[in-house]
């Protein structure tokens, strides 16, 4: 089999757990997409591979992705500096287990098998207690208002959910979610110079969080 043949088919055989818990494929295989309850969020399950891949080497990397289609929509309407997907987290398998790193899997030879059982064992203890947390909007705020985007042991924080909150959330949830990353991340001097900066139109340098503290400022979110 071709490399791209043995890649689809593997991304078909770990399908086969997760349709029976209500994601439909689509691209072949390559996205498993499910649907929330309230018809609000989807949650997909994304393989991506390799340009590099060979007879001898075919990799494969998992990843899962939140999206809010009232969330796209109110930040559009806002216009709000963040992204306009309607994102709502976002993360490699690797990051949300015990790997702790961006890992891929190999699909040639002896290694397809062990390859594919592992991927569908990580998704279903790590990433699908996520996607179930989601299905409770109130239960989601609250956790992340108390533990950010640390949804197990193993996940680090972020502050991708913010635009959630502040759209679900009441200001003070929101806040609350903010400064639980600020001290996790040891951020705070470097967010407090930011919001100075901010106040006299200046440009900030918070790396990737850049978006998300000029957001947090525009909504007048206080640093604690």
């Amino acid at each position: 089999m071709k490399p791209r043949d043995i890649f689809i088919k593997a991304c078909n055989e770990i399908a086969i757990p997760f349709i029976a818990m209500g994601f439909k494929p689509s691209k072949n295989g390559q996205c498993l997409k499910k649907i929330s309850k309230d018809k609000n969020l989807t949650f997909e399950i994304w393989f991506r591979s390799s340009v590099y891949n060979s007879s001898c080497s075919v990799a494969i990397y998992p990843l899962i992705t939140i999206t809010c289609k009232n969330l796209k929509k109110w930040v559009q309407e806002e216009n709000l500096n963040v992204n306009d997907d309607g994102l709502v987290y976002h993360n490699h398998i690797g990051y949300l287990s015990p790997i702790n790193q961006y890992q891929s899997w190999d699909l040639a030879g002896l290694s397809y098998a062990p390859s594919v059982k592992t991927i569908i064992d990580l998704l279903e203890k790590y990433a699908c207690p996520i996607f179930d947390l989601f299905e409770n909007r109130q239960m989601a705020i609250d956790f992340i208002m108390q533990h950010g985007c640390c949804f197990n042991q193993y996940t680090k924080d972020s502050l991708l959910a913010l635009p959630y909150m502040l759209r679900y959330g009441e200001k003070e949830q929101a806040e609350n979610y903010f400064n639980h990353y600020i001290h996790s991340s040891k951020c705070r001097n470097r967010f407090v110079k930011a919001y100075s900066q901010l106040e006299k139109n200046e440009v900030i340098d918070c790396g990737l969080d850049n978006r998300f503290v000029i957001l947090a400022y525009s909504q007048k979110l206080k640093i604690k």
